[in-house]
């Protein structure tokens, strides 16, 4: 029997953090600028970073995991495998990203209140790239939902799990609308994202994979058929 313990707690956790995140953040409403939203809202951003940075962590794992019990099926796929170490670039640069702001943005945006003038204006200005890694989120979300899609395409192909398989094919696709959003300055498409994806979609997907791995976990014998497992 193939081990999945690990990987199917890692997918409920993940699942989890996705939607506490979300929380925290619709708790932090923006303000004046991204310096006084870090003053005003420290210990809420904060939080948001820590979740996120042992998201990306265990997004690592549920990756190696999900991989693993789809191999015989992806064998003979090209694209999977790079849609696999897309998604594992993705969870990384989240949690190196959220992990170094941890350290940064307290110091920052406080440093910059206190000097003011041209300091903290020079620093509202260039917050984002200051601090962000993926400002738009091309390789946090946009990697991420794509080898969400892909996992979908296989689930609903190969084992059967039409439930699954849509909360995928919408979970994905919620998360390159929240590029898209960002790339365009329309923030309908980050709000519906982030909104349908972000809490509801995406965290159902991860925690619904983890139950069923938790439940009964892939046998050699399961890889090949195309049964509900």
């Amino acid at each position: 029997m193939r081990k999945t313990r690990l990987g199917a707690i890692s997918a409920i956790l993940v699942g989890l953090c996705y939607f506490f995140t979300v929380i925290l953040v619709l708790l932090a409403p923006p303000g004046e600028n991204a310096v006084v939203d870090h003053i005003t809202h420290m210990e809420k951003l904060m939080a948001v970073h820590y979740i996120l940075g042992f998201l990306g962590v265990l997004g690592i794992m549920v990756v190696l995991t999900i991989s693993r019990t789809l191999e015989k099926q992806t064998a003979g796929s090209e694209w999977y495998p790079y849609s696999k170490v897309m998604a594992i670039i993705g969870f990384a640069l989240l949690a190196i990203n959220n992990f170094r702001q941890t350290g940064l943005d307290h110091e920052l945006s406080h440093e910059a209140i206190h000097a003011s003038g041209a300091v903290l204006d020079a620093v509202v200005i260039g917050w984002v790239g200051l601090v962000e890694f993926s400002p738009q989120g091309w390789i946090d979300f946009g990697f991420v939902g794509i080898w969400i899609l892909t996992v979908s395409v296989f689930s609903l192909k190969l084992h059967n799990r039409k439930l699954l398989s849509y909360l995928g094919y919408l979970g994905g696709s919620c998360f390159i609308v929240t590029v898209l959003g960002n790339v365009t300055g329309l923030s309908f498409l980050v709000m519906i994202g982030m909104g349908l994806g972000g809490l509801v979609v995406v965290p159902a997907w991860f925690i619904y994979y983890g139950v069923l791995l938790l439940k009964k976990p892939l046998l050699p014998t399961d890889l090949s058929t195309n049964t509900e497992i």
